[in-house]
């Protein structure tokens, strides 16, 4: 049998080999194929260099390869809770994340777009997140058909006089907590939209029953009949009466606007997708995934799973390639979407045999200590939402999630340096744009989330060598921060010392010159620094006495001398 294949470069990233199409393809046999890959992997791993001229690669190309043909991924909620649960699918290893560049740092991509990581960001950016519109108004708009899936009450709709047919997603509060899960979803949003994750626009509205037609063909699904019918005026009354009436007979919604493209359904934490050519990292050697956990557990974003992300066949010019989202953020922050969140969330899975198994034992006097914290008198539009029992390290989201299981002290590091990026001035501007009626609940969302910040950061930006910002002059002056003190979660260490080296970047052995100590973040070189343009220098950096034992494992840097100085190429943590 023939197939049509491309050959492909190889290009490291980080540590890893990518592939990226080269011009053209062929009709090989499979058996040349494999003589081929086989001989490509020898002769790579034996004279490829470590660093190339255009590295730190800040921008990785997964949209070069045309995923027209990709089909939809609809996984179910009880598919997702079992295969991850009991199959626990996915591998499980201490490797380096393969979707980070050479400085340990993650290039922007079709997963992620680095923002408040990157660059100081203004708060009313940050506010407004991926928002296009100043507001939207509902009057006179169109239901199209039913809400597909989730328990959030809802249905679609497009505004008749838009030409380009835009639809949107109306979301109901519960009539037991209004605001709650509409405003959980707009902070939610902002937040994961500055981390640096793609997600759809939403905004609050107004909408009024009387205002809302419905468009001619609308449909609905209906599970008695099992198929599609026509949607109803019954059909959206048993939709309002399941949502939080407000005063003047109006309702308060969540509009989500939905992305471009043509969805393809959901992506995994594992894996990969067999029909994206571009998807070539399994997902839970993803950084972008496995940090996803800090940034779930400063949240409380215990519903961080699959069926909660959604693939877009997205086209740019003559390209066709699946871009990532992250959406559904209405179970974060102690909101159960159409309840209060259990007192369990984010304390212990659904199904957890260990705990199970003590309180048996123990003939029911063991009892989970999250059952004894009793959650502070709030408006109900919060939900259980609390900062004072919440342990950062110990936090779990529904589910296992091998993304999440495979995190290292690295991933963490990198997840919660994004969030020291977070004031207290802007984690309060995000909050008030959820627009609670009641300011105590402002007020406490907004405390919460920072006593939760600063035992993230606590907990995983002081667990590694938190040196940062490396930085080597022309004159051989060494500079550099220290994130975990710039914090103030740490205290600064006694002193600093660097051991220098001379790299080659082929055999990758590094030759010793010498060694420079000092009270503050900036070190001289010793003598004997290489001057010549195209040397390499290793660098390697510790906290001498430093509050935290971790701070004693280097922190490596890696320098080429380009015609205007030193320019950092690479960065190893663990």
């Amino acid at each position: 049998m023939w197939s049509s294949v491309a050959f492909f470069k190889r290009r490291p990233l980080g540590g890893r080999v990518l592939s990226e199409p080269a011009p053209g393809g062929s009709k090989v046999p499979p058996y040349v194929i494999c003589v081929l890959l086989l001989v490509g992997v020898l002769t790579t791993s034996a004279a490829q260099p470590r660093f190339f001229p255009d590295d730190p690669i800040s921008v990785d190309d997964d949209q070069a390869l045309d995923a027209s043909q990709a089909g939809a991924v609809e996984d179910s909620n009880g598919f997702d809770f079992v295969v991850n649960t009991f199959v626990q699918p996915g591998e499980k290893r201490d490797v380096r994340a393969m979707d980070v560049n050479t400085v340990d740092d993650v290039p922007d991509s079709s997963w992620f777009t680095n923002r408040i990581g990157r660059r100081p960001i203004a708060i009313d950016e940050i506010v407004r997140g991926p928002d296009s519109l100043p507001s939207v108004s509902l009057d006179g708009w169109v239901v199209t058909a039913g809400k597909s899936t989730g328990v959030q009450p809802g249905f679609r709709v497009k505004d008749p006089k838009d030409p380009s047919g835009q639809l949107y997603q109306i979301e109901f509060d519960p009539p037991s907590n209004p605001e709650m899960a509409s405003g959980a979803e707009i902070i939610g949003t902002a937040f994961y939209y500055a981390f640096g994750y793609h997600t759809v626009e939403v905004y609050l509205a107004e909408l009024d029953p009387a205002k809302i037609t419905i468009a001619p063909g609308a449909k609905v699904f209906d599970p008695l009949i099992g198929e599609k019918r026509a949607l109803t005026r019954l059909d959206l009354d048993k939709v309002y009466r399941r949502g939080a009436r407000q005063a003047n007979g109006t309702y308060r919604v969540l509009a989500s606007r939905f992305a471009t493209g043509k969805p393809l359904g959901n992506f995994r934490y594992y894996g990969t997708r067999p029909d994206d050519p571009n998807d070539i990292v399994a997902h839970e050697h993803r950084r972008v995934l496995r940090a996803a956990r800090v940034f779930g557990a400063w949240l409380n974003h215990d519903d961080s799973r699959g069926v909660n992300s959604l693939d877009f066949l997205t086209k740019d010019g003559n390209r066709n390639y699946i871009k990532h989202y992250m959406f559904d953020f209405g179970s974060i922050m102690g909101s159960g979407t159409v309840f209060a969140q259990r007192h369990r969330a984010g304390n212990e899975y659904i199904f957890e045999a260990a705990p199970g198994w003590k309180t048996l034992a123990s003939l029911g006097l063991y009892t989970r200590p999250w059952l004894h914290y009793s959650y502070p008198d709030v408006p109900p539009s919060v939900g259980r939402f609390e900062g004072d029992f919440f342990d950062a390290a110990q936090w779990k989201p529904e589910y296992p999630n091998p993304a999440f299981d495979n995190m290292r002290a690295d991933d963490a590091f990198w997840a919660a340096r994004i969030v020291s990026r977070f004031s207290d001035a802007a984690i309060r501007a995000i909050v008030a744009k959820a627009q609670y009626t009641d300011r105590r609940a402002t007020d406490y969302v907004a405390a919460t989330l920072i006593k939760r910040r600063d035992k993230v950061l606590r907990t995983w930006l002081a667990g590694i060598n938190p040196l940062v910002d490396v930085v080597l002059s022309e004159r051989g002056e060494l500079t550099f921060g220290n994130a975990a003190v710039d914090a103030g979660v740490a205290t600064q260490p006694r002193s600093y010392r660097a051991t220098w080296s001379m790299f080659d970047n082929v055999t990758q052995e590094s030759t010793r010159i010498g060694e420079t100590s000092g009270t503050t973040a900036r070190l001289g070189a010793p003598d004997g620094l290489p001057a010549a343009q195209g040397t390499y220098l290793h660098v390697e950096i510790t906290a001498v006495d430093g509050p935290h034992p971790s701070w004693a494992v280097p922190v490596h840097a890696y320098f080429w001398r380009t015609a205007t100085g030193w320019k950092l190429v690479g960065l190893d943590r663990l």
